[in-house]
């Protein structure tokens, strides 16, 4: 039977431990714009929402990639919208080499290979997974492979299994429970737990100058699912591709292919800074990169020479700006 109640003596041993640590686990995204808003550590889940075709899988295995080459990580993946796991699989090489797997060398293959074997594991999308039963599989995965998984990896979270009967139809009261059992795992196994969801359906805008319409980025609470993600979440990630039409606060229009990353919350204290920043997607490598005000241009785990991060401007601030002279439709 679990303790209900603690006095501080009770917890003295953990408590110096968990101070002496501090911060310092805290791994960043291999992304070197996105240092000064997004930060993961284990024992906490991460959420990344955002529209159809924003780049929320792209970017959220680009992350997966970049934790194995910087810090070993190992990862257990479910890609509903990303094909078959061989495509999943392919996909993952490609980002890692840079080039399409049929245009890799034989040796650049064999570095692929082992890479994506010794790091990845994809679930059958052909599962119906309820949220049990998908961590139940990870601890299945962990044992047949005689591995401990860093992180896991569920995309899109509408491929879940509804157990409604059990919330007398209630969407909210499932949607509450599940994930809250996302947190619960991250804590009782001290790994990241990712889940990609998308957003509700928000209302178009009207660009004062060139009277396009177009879609704002959502707040917290346009999530598909509404404001339980952002009561449930710790690390809040929105990925947004802003219309190349519009304007950006430098008065220059956006790229075609620049996304832009918003930290929606942040917790716990001092991983993650509310924010955004852009990033640059390049379809031949597979990969972003990013553009720093110095001029260079970094892709995954390179690192800036001369250019020291700045703390970002509020992502409510940002918004505001990207929807200066625009109207309601």
């Amino acid at each position: 039977m679990k303790k209900k109640y603690f006095k501080l003596s009770d917890k003295i041993s953990d408590l110096k431990a968990i101070s002496a640590i501090g911060n310092t686990d805290v791994v960043r995204c291999g992304l070197s714009a996105l240092d000064s808003i997004i930060g993961f550590k284990k024992g906490y889940p991460v959420f990344i929402g955002g529209a159809p075709h924003s780049g929320k899988t792209e970017i959220g295995l680009e992350w997966l990639v970049n934790l194995s080459i910087q810090k070993g990580y190992k990862h257990f993946c479910y890609l509903g919208e990303g094909g078959n796991v061989e495509t999943c699989f392919l996909e993952l090489m490609h980002k890692y080499i840079g080039k399409p797997y049929n245009f890799m060398s034989e040796n650049e293959k064999i570095q692929a290979e082992c890479f994506v074997d010794s790091h990845f594991i994809i679930a059958n999308d052909d599962v119906d997974f309820m949220i049990e039963g998908f961590y139940e599989a990870v601890s299945e995965a962990e044992l047949e492979y005689s591995i401990k998984f860093d992180t896991t990896f569920f995309d899109p979270f509408n491929d879940l299994e509804e157990e409604l009967m059990k919330f007398n139809g209630r969407e909210d009261k499932f949607l509450a429970y599940a994930l809250k059992e996302v947190r619960k795992s991250s804590k009782s196994n001290k790994r990241i737990d990712f889940i990609v969801n998308h957003i509700a359906n928000i209302k178009p805008m009207i660009d004062g100058d060139t009277k396009n319409r177009y879609y704002p980025p959502a707040m917290q609470d346009e999530w598909a699912g509404g404001r339980t993600w952002w009561r449930r979440a710790f690390l809040m990630v929105l990925v947004y591709r802003p219309p190349s039409f519009l304007l950006n606060k430098n008065g220059v229009n956006y790229e075609a292919n620049e996304t832009q990353i918003f930290c929606q919350k942040a917790k716990p204290k001092g991983i993650a800074n509310l924010g955004v920043e852009s990033i640059f997607w390049d379809w031949k490598k597979n990969r972003y990169y990013c553009r720093m005000p110095n001029g260079q241009e970094l892709y995954s785990c390179e690192k800036a020479e001369s250019y020291k991060l700045q703390p970002n401007k509020d992502f409510t601030e940002s918004i505001n700006s990207l929807n200066d002279e625009t109207k309601v439709f």
